[in-house]
C-alpha cells in the first residue's frame, strides 16, 4: 500500500483550466475600454471591465452586474477559452469568446508594444493547448494571432484575480 501512496505522489497533476504562461505587463487604459465598448454596444447594454481590460457585457437586465459579470467570466474561464478575432473598422482587434465577454486591442497599443508582443505570444499558448490557424496549422500565428493571445492573455490574468473595476448601466 505504501508503494501506491508514493507512486500517487509522483504523478504530474495537469493544471485545469490550462493557463498560458504569458502575463502581459502593459498599460491597461480602462476608461478608454470602457468608452470604445460603450460605442461599440450602442450604451445600450450593461457592462463590467476587468483590472487586465477584459470586459463582459450583458444581453439580458440583471439587478447586480459585478455578480453576473464575475460568473460570466468564470465560464469563459472554466471551459475553453476559444477566441475568434474581429477587427474593427478604426483598426484595434475584438477577441471575442464563447460568452458574452471580449478584450480589445487596441492599434496604439499594438504599435507601441509590437517587439513585445510578438517575442512572447508563444507564451500565450496554454499547456497542451494546440491553436489551429485559417491554414490548418498547428501553434503557427501571424500578426492577428499574437495580437489574440497578448488579449486572451490579459482575459486569464482576469479570471484568475477577477475585480471589476468599473460597470455601466445605461438606465443609470
Amino acid at each position: 500500500m505504501g508503494l501506491f501512496k508514493n507512486l500517487f505522489k509522483t504523478v504530474d497533476k495537469k493544471q485545469f483550466p490550462p493557463l498560458p504562461q504569458w502575463r502581459p505587463n502593459t498599460p491597461n487604459d480602462i476608461d478608454k475600454i470602457t468608452n470604445t465598448t460603450k460605442y461599440y454596444t450602442g450604451s445600450k447594454l450593461q457592462l463590467a471591465v476587468f483590472k487586465f481590460g477584459t470586459v463582459v457585457f450583458l444581453t439580458i437586465r440583471v439587478d447586480n452586474i459585478e455578480v453576473e459579470a464575475k460568473n460570466i467570466l468564470n465560464q469563459v474561464y472554466n471551459f475553453h477559452a476559444d477566441f475568434n478575432p474581429r477587427i474593427m473598422s478604426e483598426g484595434n482587434y475584438l477577441i471575442e469568446y464563447r460568452k458574452p465577454a471580449f478584450n480589445i486591442v487596441f492599434k496604439e497599443e499594438i504599435a507601441d508594444n509590437w517587439d513585445y508582443i510578438d517575442k512572447n505570444h508563444l507564451q500565450g499558448v496554454c499547456t497542451d493547448e494546440v491553436l489551429i490557424n485559417g491554414k490548418g496549422q498547428h501553434n503557427v500565428f501571424d500578426t492577428v494571432g499574437k495580437i489574440c493571445l497578448f488579449g486572451r492573455a490579459k482575459m486569464f490574468m482576469d479570471a484568475q484575480d477577477p475585480v471589476v473595476v468599473k460597470t455601466f448601466d445605461p438606465l443609470i
